[in-house]
């Protein structure tokens, strides 16, 4: 199977973590699995770091739909098997299901999902405070808040470019991140959740799965899985998405008239 792994990054910034996404991958994924990692479009971009791009909901809005959008077009275009969404805001989620036919699968979703069925009560860890406003996004959009303990900081401040730096020499994140789970396990959490692409990535890939007793849920490994999950449903016993309100097909009025817009074409 081959999954478009979405994230918003901007690939070419951080080798060290798309190296990470490929070997934790290949390690976990059933074989024949493999992803192909997709960042940020540079044009579609404006050439910006994602600190500026979620800094505001409104640049982040601007940038990040058409890239999402117009990728996972074409991602079933070029005969992918799944799209995943990498990032914990998870962009327009509900409108990616109704464009395309293949799995969506969201990272959060596909992590949150895992821990109910370990834990009462979950705990989102986030790369930094301009997370949080998505994160809390996606926990309501789910209607998941009554799982959540709450939303901790590894870093109050620390920005993707940075953190890239810590894939080569990862065990003073790892302590940190470990102090982070502890002081969200003393405030009520049965699991961790690293909530963001590059800190599930960096604890993934070095094999952090408890604190304390507590797990951490493989938040790349989940999306993975549930990606393949979701052909075998599919494949197996017919499930896919609901096309009468929830994820409604474009028309083929629409497909037609759009339909390269999102290719890029």
């Amino acid at each position: 199977m081959k999954f478009w792994y979405q994230f918003t990054a901007d690939a070419s910034r951080h080798p060290s973590f798309v190296a990470a996404l490929h070997q934790h991958v290949a390690r976990i994924g059933s074989h024949g699995t493999h992803i192909t990692a997709h960042g940020m479009d540079r044009d579609l971009g404006h050439g910006l770091l994602m600190a500026d791009v979620i800094l505001s909901p409104a640049v982040y809005t601007s940038v990040v739909v058409p890239l999402f959008l117009r990728n996972a077009w074409k991602a079933q275009q070029q005969g992918y098997d799944a799209f995943v969404i990498g990032t914990f805001a998870e962009p327009v989620l509900r409108e990616l299901r109704s464009l395309v036919e293949i799995p969506v699968v969201s990272a959060f979703e596909a992590s949150m999902l895992a821990g109910c069925t370990v834990a009462p009560k979950m705990a989102l860890l986030v790369l930094s405070e301009q997370t949080v406003p998505y994160v809390e996004a996606s926990i309501e959009r789910h209607r998941l808040a009554s799982r959540v303990s709450g939303i901790h900081l590894v870093d109050s401040v620390m920005l993707e470019t940075d953190l890239e730096r810590e894939f080569k020499e990862p065990a003073a994140y790892l302590d940190r991140f470990r102090t982070a789970a502890r002081k969200a396990i003393a405030a009520g959490a049965d699991a961790v959740i690293p909530a963001e692409g590059m800190v599930a990535a960096i604890v993934a890939v070095n094999g952090l799965q408890e604190v304390d007793g507590v797990p951490v849920i493989d938040s790349v490994g989940a999306a993975v899985l549930a990606a393949e999950h979701a052909i075998t449903l599919k494949q197996r016993l017919g499930i896919q998405p609901s096309r009468l309100r929830a994820y409604t097909r474009p028309s083929p009025a629409a497909l037609a008239a759009l339909g390269p817009t999102w290719s890029g074409n």
